[in-house]
């Protein structure tokens, strides 16, 4: 017998409440309802609770045995058996350093199991707050290199961030459309390339596009345009060939400060020619559609 069973502690009105709470903790929908009723009216008879929480008092008679069997609840009379819960703070302190315990348990175990890092895997997010907070995120655990395309006005929102990496001795180099981004100042480890040379927009999506590379560990691809999303990767050859395409950009804009006039002459202005040529369906033209004036001679 118990020495110091527990008295009511709630009322029948706070009993759906608490057999909900119960339901999360693995009680079946009638142990949870039985104890509640418990709860609300102790001690009781079988019958007393069956009445209580509205339960044939077949189901409770089972309900009752599986609660006494998780020591839950305990007799405390003999005919009629009469229960109490068994302390509630004892018994639920016991559930969860017991839940603690095998969370940890899967958790060593799935890490000791696992074959697959995630890095294959891209992330979609949405929403300017999770996007701006990922972009922030990167940089700031940026070691070695930032790599960051896009328009001045998309690219000031992550000055200090920016300019914080480059005080940590971190390469940043931005290929903007624009020519300076407010709030950035000189920095010996800050490279501001304008797009082409010139910086200027080719229209859209170039206005509304972001693209971010973090030390050959992560990229991030983000739309500005309507509802803000982005693509967010830890899979190398993704992060390659992200990376591959913002050096070409680099270069590109060397090779138009070097020979701007002879590649306006050749291509056309802003490689007019050149996107006519090779742009795809949707964007334009299709691929190769024919020959150019002074490209295919």
């Amino acid at each position: 017998m118990p020495s110091n069973p527990v008295k009511a502690v709630a009322s029948a009105a706070a009993a759906p409440p608490l057999a909900a709470a119960l339901r999360g903790l693995g009680f079946t929908d009638y142990e949870a309802r039985a104890y509640a009723a418990l709860a609300a009216r102790q001690p009781a008879t079988a019958y007393e609770i069956a009445k209580q929480a509205g339960l044939p008092r077949a189901n409770v008679y089972s309900a009752l045995r599986a609660l006494e069997a998780k020591g839950a609840i305990q007799p405390v009379t003999e005919s009629p058996v009469r229960y109490v819960p068994v302390n509630p703070e004892q018994f639920f302190r016991g559930i969860q350093r017991s839940t603690a315990g095998l969370c940890e348990d899967v958790m060593r175990e799935m890490k000791r199991a696992s074959q697959d890092d995630g890095s294959a895997y891209v992330s979609v997010l949405r929403g300017e707050a999770e996007v701006r907070l990922r972009l922030k995120e990167m940089i700031d655990g940026a070691r070695e290199h930032v790599w960051l395309k896009a328009t001045v006005a998309l690219i000031e929102p992550h000055v200090r961030e920016l300019t914080a990496a480059a005080r940590r001795g971190v390469a940043v180099r931005l290929i903007v459309f624009g020519q300076a981004v407010p709030g950035l100042k000189p920095h010996r480890h800050i490279q501001v390339i304008p797009h082409e040379g010139d910086g200027e927009l080719h229209g859209p999506p170039s206005d509304t596009l972001l693209t971010a590379t973090v030390d050959g560990s992560g990229m991030l691809i983000a739309s500005f345009r309507g509802a803000v999303r982005a693509s967010f990767a830890r899979d190398y050859p993704v992060i390659y060939v992200i990376e591959t395409l913002l050096l070409h950009e680099i270069y590109l804009a060397e090779i138009h400060a070097a020979f701007g006039p002879q590649l306006d002459a050749r291509f056309g202005r802003q490689l007019g020619r050149l996107r006519r040529k090779y742009r795809p369906r949707g964007r334009g033209r299709p691929v190769i559609e024919g020959s150019e004036p002074g490209i295919d001679e």
